[in-house]
């Protein structure tokens, strides 16, 4: 099925699939230098608990963006690295470790289905809000795999849809704001994919994000047109999706705001 997605794209996201998330990203670089919810959320906090990093870590940080999370590691590692697409995302990363004094982190543009570094490369690989942006989650699972040394953990943060029979609707809201956005799974369709890649779930955390409507659009660089496009899909949702959703709506009808559920797990390399 992901194949087949891939073949539908246009010829020139055939040709670039990196190229919706690195336009995207690039132009909302600084902001998400600046955003709170990517800086401290939520679910920063769990990965770090989950992954457990130890001093004799070499980690990686797939789709790093400006580096929170590859930060976030520094200190309980011996070196970290973040990868991304979005060479203007890379720019903000760097800047901030050399304001910050961080040394033991560095940066490389890259793709999550090709990563560009050798087998059994790292102990530790996570990544977080990101997934739900590549093109072929198999061939990044696979690299993951691929880099990990054996034995090693990979730990992964990315949104979920609550129930498979809402995807469509999921995955149209997501990228009329996005357009970079390509895939919002269950967990149960990230469990398959994972263990058919050769891992073993170790733990799982649920971590609920509520996102203000305004900010979440401000964030995407949304359009006016983009915004009320937004409100129509989300007034328009069926009683069951509103709840699932957790949707809620103003006095005159108007979204406020959505609840997100962030899936954070660990997996070993077996």
């Amino acid at each position: 099925m992901i194949n087949q997605i891939i073949d539908d794209q246009p010829s020139e996201q055939k040709d670039d699939p990196t190229k919706a998330s690195r336009e995207q990203f690039d132009a909302q670089a600084q902001k998400y230098t600046a955003s709170a919810v990517h800086k401290f959320g939520a679910s920063l906090p769990v990965l770090l608990a989950l992954a457990a990093p130890t001093a004799d870590d070499e980690a990686l940080d797939v789709a790093t963006g400006t580096g929170n999370t590859a930060f976030s590691l520094a200190p309980h590692v011996a070196a970290v690295t973040g990868l991304d697409v979005s060479p203007k995302m890379l720019n903000q990363a760097r800047e901030r470790a050399n304001s910050e004094g961080v040394t033991n982190v560095s940066f490389v543009e890259g793709a999550a289905e090709y990563l560009p570094f050798a087998n059994a490369s790292f102990s530790l690989v996570v990544s977080r809000h990101a997934p739900h942006h590549f093109r072929n989650v198999p061939a990044f699972l696979r690299e993951v795999h691929r880099v990990l040394k054996p034995g090693g953990r990979f730990v992964l943060a990315d949104q979920i849809t609550p129930h498979e029979d809402m995807t469509d609707w999921v995955d149209f809201y997501q990228r009329t704001r996005d357009p970079s956005h390509f895939s919002q799974r269950t967990v149960t369709q990230w469990q398959e994919l994972l263990r058919e890649a050769g891992f073993r779930q170790r733990d799982e955390r649920i971590v609920p994000y509520r996102l203000e409507f305004a900010w979440w659009t401000q964030q995407s660089g949304s359009t006016s047109e983009t915004v009320d496009a937004l409100r129509q899909h989300a007034l328009k949702a069926d009683p069951i999706t509103r709840d699932r959703m957790d949707l809620e709506f103003d006095e005159t009808g108007q979204v406020q705001a959505h609840h997100e559920p962030i899936w954070v797990a660990r997996f070993d390399r077996q």
